[in-house]
């Protein structure tokens, strides 16, 4: 009786500590995931915080978010807003290195 309480208590702090882990590994692009079209500056900066590089002509900005990624890659996101609302959004993955796959003969 006494092993199952043990068990069981120790699986719901496993279950507990996995995931709260699971929101520490939140990527750029995944909290972009929730960026909508008409957004403002402020709503965008409350969900991915400050952009870390900035360009803007007139009414228009573009906001740049990068996140480097184990192998040297990045994860890029960037939005563009008028007249600070979004009205675009691009997100991809820049290759830094060729990582050739495990399996080659190179």
């Amino acid at each position: 009786m006494m092993k199952t309480i043990r068990k069981m208590a120790l699986v719901g702090v496993l279950g507990i500590v996995m995931s709260s882990c699971a929101g520490l590994f939140t990527t750029v692009a995944d909290m972009a995931a929730s960026i909508k079209v008409g957004m403002t500056k402020d709503e965008v900066t409350a969900k991915m915080g400050k952009p870390q590089y900035r360009r803007f002509d007139g009414n228009r900005d573009e906001w740049e978010y990068r996140e480097l990624l184990n192998n040297d890659d990045y994860d890029v996101v960037v939005m563009q807003f008028y007249n600070d609302r979004v009205v675009s959004m691009n997100s991809f993955r820049e290759v830094r290195h060729h990582h050739p796959h495990p399996d080659s003969k190179r």
